[in-house]
């Protein structure tokens, strides 16, 4: 039973870290975009997806999509897509 739960804690503990690592998906200016320090699309990104972002004191290269924290919103989830189309 013991050797159960330690498994668990360590699988819930690389998940939680997993996750914090990972994008992360927030309302900005009408629009979601994922906060990623690794890497942000280029200020000419056409694709038709959350683009990539970071916070515009903290960036490494230029000519890279960044934002103002201070602007950002609450963090994305996924059944709330509504929003995003509403803009509330």
């Amino acid at each position: 039973m013991m050797s159960k739960l330690i498994i668990l804690g360590i699988l819930s503990l690389i998940g939680f870290i997993g996750n914090k690592n990972s994008p992360q998906e927030y309302y900005y200016e009408g629009t979601v975009v994922s906060v990623y320090k690794k890497y942000q699309c280029p200020k000419y990104c056409q694709a038709d997806h959350f683009h990539y972002v970071y916070f515009d004191s903290l960036m490494i290269r230029d000519g890279n999509m960044c934002i103002n924290k201070d602007k950002l919103g609450k963090k994305y989830k996924d059944n709330e897509t509504d929003e995003v189309a509403d803009g509330s």
